[in-house]
């Protein structure tokens, strides 16, 4: 199945949760914040669909940052 799309009212919501979960912590708000995403737009996702998504991501970073 396709990624589930994020609404921007499920954005704001999970931006005010990671707000109070780690409230003096921005790197930790923003980890979970993307992790949380990540959850929905996968949630009717097959376990390979996963894989491929998640090595699609990683290739596309490799083209922007040089790895060595």
């Amino acid at each position: 199945m396709p990624r589930t799309d994020v609404t921007e009212n499920q954005k704001n919501e999970i931006r005010k949760k990671v707000q109070r979960e780690f409230p003096d912590c921005k790197a930790l708000q923003d980890l979970h914040y993307h992790r949380y995403i990540k959850e929905i737009e996968w949630q009717d996702m097959s376990a390979d669909e996963i894989v491929k998504d998640i090595k699609e991501g990683a290739k596309r970073f490799k083209g922007k940052v040089k790895v060595t």
